[in-house]
């Protein structure tokens, strides 16, 4: 299945983009053979002086579906969510009443909206962890209660319920447009297993948007030390894993003279070790592959893979100058909020995190930019970054909700137009349009991580025995040697576990 339009999230940031970046222009010799290079220009190739004209507004409204009214005799429609985290808590749905918040007025609005022209009465339940809700699905289709009409869930659990057949398949919900930009079809096209879709990314997700990983840095930290700049170096395309420790290494330092490094000196990285995740994300390699039969292929027992391991071990080293806090601590605190105070007290000069973490920096009065994650290395073409799956929420269909189809795929695509038009707007309006984010600089890193999304099963199947992200953070956290020697015990685990889920989804309708 090939992706039929642009990304959703990619539309999403064009406005706000076409008045801060300039015509892309051939940027020397890089730019022949980078295409990072040729999407946006350098900072330094766009004189300050020159004025530009800008861009006129994009009427979002061209993408209504124009769907009719339909009176559904005020029926129940059921949005079964997990919670995410305490940190990082889900708010695709919840807006109780209006109160002045724009993001949350304009999700209060499109649910009003909805309710008035379709006669239904919206409830958004929150399911708990992503665990019980999809617990909650598995035993609503088995009684055939039809209890929910849409569930937002982490992706791994979505790809679990699709294997054991309590989904419905998204090309099956009828008046849904998969060719719509507020429908993200690359998430199709990269999750599918057997030809068959289970879950989709849409512009109601802003939780799984706000995952989207990243690198924060502290600009004080990177003037003081006279490093090269970072916005030149990026989008020209040469942001790299050899880049990055040469900064990390000109930073770090022992300011209490201890002779150890803690979280309370300066530090060129700071990261818990969800950073491997995005490390790797950030390289493009494909942890599953798939066949010619669209079925997943384990693909991490490669020289290629092992490198890239390597270098990203070498990044997150003591040597380098990193500081892992789950090497001390894997607590709440230490996980969220070391990290954060590092960089709010311009001692760190790197933080990788998402753009939730971004958007916790609204208050902060350090002066911070925003980056894709780095390159492998040169020989890598483009930057690259993978929905996370294991921290947003998708959109699936529980197998039931075939009963009243109509209505839902009705709510559904004007709910994703709503978002689209809307929402959406309304949270990088907050997020990043002058409150979180400070300089035009940033906002073309963020849409050029945000053009480089690729989708893989690597990501999508921890809850299936393939357990692939934890060892490859366990190998970076605790500096194992010899990656082949540290994957021979789980190689044969994970090859009968994608065997299971291949059966699975080609055994089930």
């Amino acid at each position: 299945m090939k992706p039929k339009k642009s990304l959703s999230l990619f539309v999403s940031l064009v406005l706000l983009l076409s008045a801060c970046a300039q015509t892309p222009a051939d940027s020397g010799e890089n730019a022949s053979d980078n295409s990072a290079a040729a999407v946006i220009p350098s900072a330094a190739e766009s004189p300050a002086e020159e004025e530009t004209e800008a861009a006129p507004e994009e009427d979002r409204t061209q993408f209504d579906p124009k769907l009719e009214s339909v009176d559904f005799g005020g029926a129940d429609f059921t949005a079964l969510y997990n919670s995410g985290s305490e940190v990082e808590p889900n708010k695709d749905f919840t807006a109780e009443e209006l109160n002045g918040e724009i993001v949350n007025d304009a999700k209060y609005n499109r649910g009003v909206a909805l309710s008035e022209k379709y006669n239904v009465s919206f409830h958004y339940q929150n399911g708990g962890g992503d665990g019980t809700v999809a617990s909650s699905v598995t035993n609503s289709v088995s009684a055939g209660d039809n209890a929910y009409q849409t569930v937002d869930l982490n992706a791994q659990y979505c790809v679990q319920l699709g294997s054991k057949g309590a989904l419905l398949q998204i090309r099956d919900m009828p008046v849904i447009d998969m060719e719509a930009p507020y429908w993200n079809s690359l998430m199709l096209e990269g999750s599918s297993i057997s030809g068959k879709n289970f879950f989709v990314f849409s512009d109601i997700n802003i939780h799984a948007y706000g995952a989207t990983p990243c690198m924060i840095f502290n600009k004080v930290v990177h003037e003081n030390f006279g490093l090269p700049d970072l916005y030149e170096i990026v989008l020209n395309g040469g942001w790299t894993f050899d880049r990055a420790c040469e900064m990390i290494s000109a930073v770090t330092g022992d300011l209490d003279g201890d002779g150890a490094i803690t979280k309370d000196d300066r530090l060129g990285l700071i990261a818990n070790n969800f950073c491997v995740d995005c490390f790797i994300s950030g390289t493009g390699y494909p942890l599953i592959t798939k066949d010619e039969a669209d079925l997943p292929v384990i693909n991490v027992y490669t020289e290629e893979m092992a490198d890239i391991m390597n270098g990203i071990k070498r990044v997150c080293s003591e040597q380098t100058g990193t500081f892992l806090v789950d090497r001390t601590s894997t607590a709440t605190e230490a996980r969220e909020y070391w990290t954060e105070r590092a960089i709010t007290e311009d001692r760190a000069l790197f933080w990788v995190g998402n753009i939730k973490c971004v958007e916790r920096m609204r208050t902060s009065e350090s002066d911070f930019g925003v980056v894709p994650m780095p390159k492998a290395s040169d020989a890598q073409a483009n930057y690259a970054i993978h929905v996370q799956a294991n921290v947003g929420s998708m959109l699936c269909f529980p197998l039931t909700v075939s009963a009243n189809g109509d209505m839902v795929g009705r709510i559904m695509e004007d709910m994703a137009y709503l978002s689209f038009r809307d929402v959406m707007p309304a949270y990088m309006d907050v997020c990043i349009n002058g409150k979180v984010i400070r300089d035009e600089e940033s906002l073309a890193c963020l849409e050029l991580i945000r053009s480089s999304y690729y989708c893989d099963l690597g990501f999508m199947c921890q809850q299936m025995g393939i357990n692939i992200l934890n060892t490859m953070r366990d190998y970076v956290t605790n500096n194992k040697e010899d990656y082949m020697s540290s994957l021979k015990g789980q190689q044969k685990v994970w090859n009968k576990s994608v065997e299971k889920i291949a059966k699975n989804f080609v055994d089930n309708p």
